[in-house]
Parts: structure tokens; C-alpha cells; sequence
């Protein structure tokens, strides 16, 4: 005699499924609600890591893209050179939005760069 409570996890390719859904579900948010209409909106949801889903946002060239956006899913862009080799500026926020993470970004140019800072 055997007991089977119909509750087994789903399978990995299911797991994923459910991931991109839920991803692809915060991702039609993030497009409705942002002040700015982002360049790309990347929905990631890896095989190696199907409970894990992610979406990326970025915008080209735009401070106030990252920051709008940013205040409006209720966190806060920061600013750091891209790399050692690289002194552009990386504009960057990092928000959870209904348990997915959501990574807003954007490489300024650094000539437009100093020239918005000159008029500000």
C-alpha cells in the first residue's frame, strides 16, 4: 500500500517555465510604470538555475532613464566608473520586484556626461 499525495516538486523544465513567467510578468510592469521607455528588457531564467529568473533593464545613454526608473520601483541608482580601464560612468540600480531581481543600467558616454553635470 502506497500513499501519493499528488504534491511532487515540479520538474526543472517546469521550475524554469514558472521563472520566465513570472519574469516576463514583472518585466510587462517594469515596461508600463517606467517615466522613460527602456532600450531593451532582458528576461533571463538559466536551465542551471530555473528557479532563479532576472530581468535586466537598460537604457542607452541615460541617467535619468536608470533614475526614474529606479525611484518608481522604489530604490536607488548609484554611479561608479565602468572599469579600471574604463572611467565612464556606470549608472546602476538594483530592485526586487515581486521576488524576481531587476538590474537597471546604463554606460554614459563620458563627454555627454560632463556636459549634462556643466549644465546642471
Amino acid at each position: 500500500m502506497s500513499i501519493d499525495l499528488n504534491e511532487r516538486p515540479p520538474a526543472a523544465d517546469e521550475t524554469q517555465r514558472r521563472g520566465h513567467m513570472a519574469a516576463l510578468a514583472v518585466a510587462e510592469h517594469i515596461v508600463a510604470i517606467s517615466p522613460i521607455v527602456p532600450n531593451d528588457v532582458k528576461v533571463t531564467c538559466d536551465p542551471f538555475a530555473p528557479g532563479a529568473p532576472r530581468v535586466n533593464v537598460y537604457f542607452h545613454n541615460s541617467r535619468e532613464g536608470v533614475e526614474a526608473l529606479a525611484e518608481a520601483l522604489g530604490g536607488t541608482a548609484s554611479t561608479r566608473p565602468h572599469s579600471e580601464g574604463d572611467p565612464r560612468p556606470f549608472v546602476s540600480a538594483s530592485v526586487v520586484v515581486s521576488s524576481v531581481p531587476v538590474r537597471v543600467w546604463s554606460l554614459l558616454d563620458g563627454v555627454a556626461d560632463e556636459a549634462s553635470a556643466v549644465a546642471a
